[in-house]
């Protein structure tokens, strides 16, 4: 009964630590957005890049709000569960109790020992008073094991009384954590309202910034797709020259021994470019991060302008990284570096293609990597501009011709 009892103990507990980890992340990546706010305060005042590092930070506000009260929920499930099985165990002692009670009454009242010889002296045969002589010994085994298991019960109790009481206070620490929380995501909206305000009067600026950068994601998004295009196209073609080539072998092999049969054609190859592109497929979720510090400031997909009302950015085939200035960019899987290219508005870019698929690295100062080069996950392909306080790196992950969103892949930190 005391392990059936434990086992959904152990299994709270890693549901928890599993919450607890969710949390840390979250913080950490809070404390990263306020360095990189910082630093870009430190740099100007009062600019775009700092309001959308605030409204990110408002938003990882909110999900470690949301995480906490998940944790809340958790732990409020754990007390229930655990009050559950105190009491359980509470009834089990008065059973317990209830019969030990009993027997105790019942060996109180035959207390004299001539009554227990007797009983076994009053035996029809010996067999039966051997079997009587075995059931008092027996009674006296049941007095002895009701005395342990009450005594093992007890202090199951105390036991669980104290874990208990270290839950309600974690929850209460929780709790509080979360009105903390709370109270700095409320001062952290009221900040960005008022900063978004302020750069109220920039209106016209950014509506042209804004028009200049989506001739620069227009123009960088058609340049992907045609390198991509360019590759695949070229991967196609060494694949039929390989087929033709081994065909031809085949064919010349096989004349010797002809008669009227009919050189069958190999089967198609499964080469290294199906193997990569299988492996890369099956890491979804755990590809590694092509910075080693960083923080998503833009997502997936299409968002809506930081100050500028009902008007939306260009579509982000990747993410954007906020990462401090410098910093080394990593390949996140075995390759080939496909093309080397400088994009306006994107500096310098990198395409390596590890067999179907393809990952984008962009706004490199310098690259250290060439067309051609085969690189290995973790090798450095060049580093985010270090002329500014902080950097952005944009990465993209395609599927062939089709557009990832890369936080599905990369594993969480």
């Amino acid at each position: 009964m005391l392990a059936a009892l434990a086992a959904p103990a152990a299994s709270f507990a890693q549901t928890i630590e599993a919450q607890k980890k969710k949390v840390a992340k979250i913080e950490e990546d809070i404390r990263f957005l306020d360095k990189q706010i910082e630093l870009t305060r430190q740099q100007q005042k009062n600019t775009l890049d700092e309001l959308v590092l605030l409204q990110r930070k408002v938003a990882n506000r909110k999900r470690l709000l949301d995480e906490l009260d998940n944790e809340i929920k958790i732990q409020g499930n754990r007390i229930d569960s655990l009050s559950g099985e105190i009491k359980h165990l509470e009834n089990r002692l008065d059973t317990l109790s209830f019969y030990y009670g009993h027997l105790v009454r019942n060996a109180y009242k035959n207390r004299d020992t001539r009554t227990w010889f007797m009983y076994i002296l009053a035996s029809d045969n010996v067999e039966q008073g051997y079997r009587r002589l075995i059931y008092l010994k027996n009674y006296s085994r049941s007095i002895n094991k009701q005395v342990i298991k009450i005594q093992q019960t007890k202090e199951e109790i105390i036991s669980r009384k104290e874990k208990l009481t270290g839950l309600k206070a974690e929850n209460l620490k929780i709790q509080q954590a979360r009105a903390k929380e709370y109270q700095e995501l409320t001062r952290e909206e009221q900040h960005s309202r008022t900063y978004s305000k302020a750069l109220a009067n920039k209106q016209r600026e950014y509506k042209t910034q804004l028009a200049q950068k989506k001739k620069e994601a227009d123009r960088l998004n058609k340049e992907v797709e045609k390198m991509i295009a360019e590759a695949i196209r070229q991967e196609q073609l060494r694949k039929q020259k390989e087929e033709e080539a081994r065909l031809a072998a085949s064919k010349k092999s096989a004349q010797p021994q002809q008669d009227n049969k009919t050189a069958q054609p190999p089967k198609s190859p499964s080469g290294t470019d199906i193997k990569l592109s299988g492996d890369f497929g099956a890491n979804k979720g755990k590809l590694p991060w092509p910075v080693e510090r960083g923080v998503v400031i833009e997502s997936f997909g299409e968002h809506k302008h930081p100050t500028l009302p009902n008007v939306k950015l260009p579509f982000n085939n990747g993410v954007n990284i906020s990462a401090p200035k410098g910093s080394p960019v990593k390949v996140v899987f075995d390759g080939t570096v496909k093309q080397v290219i400088a994009m306006p508005g994107y500096n310098q870019c990198i395409l390596v293609q590890h067999g179907g698929y393809f990952t984008f690295y962009c706004k490199l100062d310098k690259v250290t990597v060439k067309t051609g080069d085969t690189v290995r996950a973790g090798d450095i392909l060049g580093s985010l501009d270090d002329t500014r306080n902080t950097a952005v790196l944009h990465f993209e992950l395609w599927n062939g011709t089709t557009k990832q969103n890369p936080e599905f892949w990369l594993q969480n930190k």
